[in-house]
């Protein structure tokens, strides 16, 4: 059996200089050459990974855990980062959240649950007569994606195979502020008797159903397919391309929130979601001049 951990300690603030300078120790971890630069920034990361693997399982999470001075800020995304470390590998049962208030337990604890329920899987399934010639795997990484003054965007990306034609991956994340460490976007639930997803807290959209937003989701979902394709892709073609979609001018929002980046509010559907498995997880970028109309105040604070 093999396992590995790594820590890296990252100053926000470095990158924000330019400086990059840093050096490996013994062990393997880099550690900056100017760790004056880190000292007073308002937001800083450890980033810590760990790995488990045998001929059974792979297994390996890592994460950007919070430090710094802004404890609002610090605390809501650490409680984020324990929801994600939470989720259990067959994305169905409701995972029970533990908060840590240490990142290096928390990766430590989440590859041992993963590793022992990845192995209970495997053995059973070999009991069962299944072709094992394939380890189970599952993949985690929670990090930060994007900072500006005003807002931190974290990105969770997950990956693994349980057997079957093909492995899984999701890509989730959410939005903070940086004014009160606020969650800028919306949290759904699946509601087994009606068999949908309900949104439970939103502080994203003033009107998640406004018809203007459903058009900028209809163009956004026809430019993913329409990247590669010199013929416009017309309406009818389009609703071909979806599944569980009867109007393709009011295409649901994603099941996950979409997330503040340089480029717009970012858009992604999980695999299935609305379209076959060979399409991938469609995302798109909506320009923030054009979807700001649409916001609420505070997450139009995030653009000002």
């Amino acid at each position: 059996m093999k396992t590995f951990y790594i820590t890296i300690m990252v100053a926000a603030m470095l990158s924000a200089c330019g400086h990059r300078a840093s050096q490996q120790n013994a062990e393997g971890a880099v550690e900056s050459e100017n760790s004056e630069l880190s000292k007073g920034a308002e937001f800083t990361t450890d980033s810590i990974g760990l790995e488990r693997e045998d001929s059974m399982v792979s297994i390996k999470v890592s994460i950007d855990w919070p430090t710094g001075s802004n404890q609002p800020l610090v605390s809501n995304i650490r409680q984020y980062i324990c929801e994600e470390l939470a989720t259990s590998i067959d994305q169905e049962s409701k995972p029970e959240v533990k908060l840590f208030d240490d990142g290096k337990t928390a990766v430590e604890a989440t590859v041992k649950r993963q590793y022992d329920d990845l192995a209970g899987m495997w053995k059973e399934s070999k009991e069962n007569g299944m072709p094992m010639d394939m380890t189970y795997s599952y993949f985690l990484h929670v990090f930060k994606m994007e900072e500006t003054e005003r807002y931190i965007t974290y990105l969770s990306k997950s990956e693994g195979f349980l057997g079957g034609a093909h492995g899984y991956a999701t890509a989730t994340g959410i939005t903070f502020s940086k004014k009160d460490g606020r969650r800028i976007g919306y949290q759904t639930e699946y509601n087994r008797e009606k068999d949908t997803f309900e949104m439970k807290y939103q502080t994203l959209f003033s009107n998640p159903k406004a018809d203007g937003l459903a058009q900028l989701i209809k163009e956004g979902v026809r430019s993913y397919f329409q990247e590669f394709d010199t013929e416009e892709t017309t309406d009818e073609q389009l609703k071909d391309m979806l599944i569980g979609v009867d109007d393709i001018n009011k295409i649901p929002l994603p099941v996950n929130s979409p997330l503040f980046t340089k480029e717009g509010l970012s858009f992604t559907y999980q695999q299935y979601e609305i379209a076959p498995y060979a399409a991938g997880m469609i995302n798109f970028d909506i320009p923030y001049e054009k979807v700001k109309p649409f916001l609420t105040e505070e997450a139009a604070d995030m653009i000002k």
